[in-house]
């Protein structure tokens, strides 16, 4: 578990800010973070067009620490 936890940290290193939130399963670990305000200029208004929807949460609800 730690081995997977670091390796998340590295990958998530320098993209997004704020919490990382994680959600633990018997077969993985989910971890994720927001993004920063300097990405989320950088993305594109056809992108920005999509609908949000978050699937993160076990019950659809919304992660409000992101």
């Amino acid at each position: 578990m730690r081995a997977a936890r670091r390796a998340a940290d590295e990958i998530l290193a320098g993209v997004g800010s704020g919490e990382t939130a994680e959600l633990l399963k018997p077969v993985c670990l989910h971890v994720r973070r927001g993004l920063s305000d300097e990405e989320i200029a950088a993305l594109s208004p056809e992108w920005m067009a999509i609908p949000a929807q978050d699937e993160f949460s076990e019950d659809g609800a919304m992660e409000t620490r992101l």
